[in-house]
């Protein structure tokens, strides 16, 4: 599987992660993941870590009812959500 910073999110998504981090009082990162073939993902990880952006966040450590909330945002946007440190 390979996961990149999402982006080009519309307006309902970017409203509904916004509206996550309020709730929940944590700053979340949105990523884009697919699956593919171990050789093209590779390929492809290559190119990225040259051009796309990486996150330098350390993780957050969410509780169990925040967790809970980002697992359901995550099935709502289609997205994968990550709770990070600023």
């Amino acid at each position: 599987m390979f996961c990149e910073i999402a982006r080009n999110l519309d307006e309902a998504q970017m409203a509904r992660v916004t509206e996550l981090e309020q709730e929940l009082g944590l700053t979340i990162v949105a990523f884009s993941c697919r699956e593919m073939d171990a050789a093209r993902e590779e390929k492809l990880r290559a190119i990225m870590e040259q051009f796309a952006p990486v996150l330098q966040a350390e993780p957050a450590v969410p509780d169990d009812v925040q967790l809970v909330a980002i697992r359901e945002a995550e099935e709502e946007l289609g997205l994968s959500l990550v709770a990070v440190q600023l």
